[in-house]
């Protein structure tokens, strides 16, 4: 995956100009084909057994780990604020408010790399089980502290601060898209048992509906497939392998595009601007989950407290998306931070699916074909 990366920088307006910078817009859709069907993958293997055993453990560890990169992050903002030209101005009020809101995106994690990679190594195991349910629960957790932390902005800078509206808006985006992606998932699940043709079509062609569509009515087109697949894993274990074996099917071509455009959309300009802040950020958030990591997960689970926080690094999809809502709506200074943000996750994009692939190895849940190709697995995975 850092390799399609890297393709995408040099082809992209920066280096060798085959995709120019106007061009770059028009990768949106095969960005947004490439997220749904990640998640659809992910959630054919979310089954509620798994949920079970994990899920009460990954949400409390979930919330303290984004608790203190939270509060490492903001201080870290706080102590640069002199080195950002748009804290100019504030009061103590307003400064505080956009450091939690900058503080809130930093947090955020990729459900989008995470899974991929995964699928790539074809990693199964208790620390992939973990790393996968944890960055889908930290989605969560950041849209929510993201949605409160620009009500707290706006009321700071004269704003009303309508909480009713404020998570009415969350409530649609979250619950909206889970009962649109369960809607989905018993078509999905009606074509698998009856119709059984030409299904890695089937389900490009769905993944694309589900992104454009999900847009359009502000759902989340990660969370819509991943409910989807995850309905279908819980109603029929066996549709939900041949859904799986079928996602990967398509899966290469789709992720080479997806990333390569990544590549090609990342802006080196930014990142070299504001390269000594955006890097000092960078390493006080892999601190911050490096300590944490160690600090938080029990003396009993030594491959999370040593591999988790390599998992955690990568961001993608959804800080970018994050940041671009801080620029729509903060006009005067979010376009500032909407270009801090992007610094970052430029630099994240490049090093977090290799810690992420360090991880998979070095607690041997990688499957020993998963870097030969993404094609059906039919070998034996690798045990502990």
């Amino acid at each position: 995956l850092t390799g399609y990366l890297v393709i995408g920088i040099l082809v992209g307006p920066y280096v060798l100009r085959f995709v120019p910078r106007e061009g770059i817009s028009g990768l949106d859709l095969v960005k947004g084909l490439a997220v749904s069907l990640i998640a659809l993958a992910a959630g054919a293997e979310l089954e509620l057994s798994r949920l079970r055993r994990t899920g009460s453990r990954v949400l409390w560890s979930c919330l303290a780990l984004a608790g203190l990169v939270f509060a490492v992050s903001g201080g870290a903002v706080l102590l640069a604020r002199g080195a950002l030209p748009f804290f100019d101005g504030m009061s103590w009020p307003q400064l505080l408010a956009v450091t939690a809101m900058i503080a809130s995106v930093i947090v955020s994690f990729s459900p989008t790399v995470t899974i991929a990679v995964v699928q790539e190594m074809r990693a199964r195991g208790p620390f992939t089980e973990f790393l996968m349910t944890f960055v889908i629960v930290g989605d969560l957790v950041v849209l929510v502290a993201f949605a409160l932390s620009v009500g707290a902005t706006r009321a700071a800078f004269g704003e009303r601060f309508d909480v009713g509206a404020l998570f009415q808006g969350v409530g649609w985006e979250l619950f909206g898209s889970i009962a649109a992606g369960a809607l989905l998932g018993l078509a999905m699940l009606v074509y698998l048992k009856k119709v059984r043709r030409e299904i890695p079509l089937f389900i490009t062609a769905v993944c694309f509906l589900s992104a454009e569509a999900g847009l359009q009515v502000h759902l989340s087109p990660l969370l819509l497939s991943l409910a989807a697949g995850a309905l279908v894993a819980n109603l029929d274990h066996p549709e939900a392998q041949r859904l799986s074996g079928a996602a990967q099917q398509v899966a290469l071509p789709v992720f080479a595009l997806f990333f390569a455009a990544a590549g090609a959309g990342l802006q080196l300009d930014v990142v070299a601007r504001l390269a000594p802040i955006a890097i000092a950020l960078v390493a006080v958030r892999a601190a911050a989950l490096y300590l944490g990591s160690r600090g938080l997960i029990p003396a009993g689970e030594p491959a999370l407290r040593r591999f988790l926080w390599m998992g955690l690094v990568s961001q993608a999809g959804v800080t970018f998306g994050l940041a671009s809502l801080v620029g729509r709506s903060f006009p005067t200074f979010g376009v500032q931070i909407e270009v801090l943000i992007v610094a970052m996750v430029s630099l994240h994009e490049l090093i977090g699916p290799v810690l992420l692939r360090r991880a998979l190895l070095q607690t041997c849940e990688a499957s020993p074909e998963g870097d030969a190709a993404l094609v059906p697995a039919s070998g034996p995975r690798a045990r502990h």
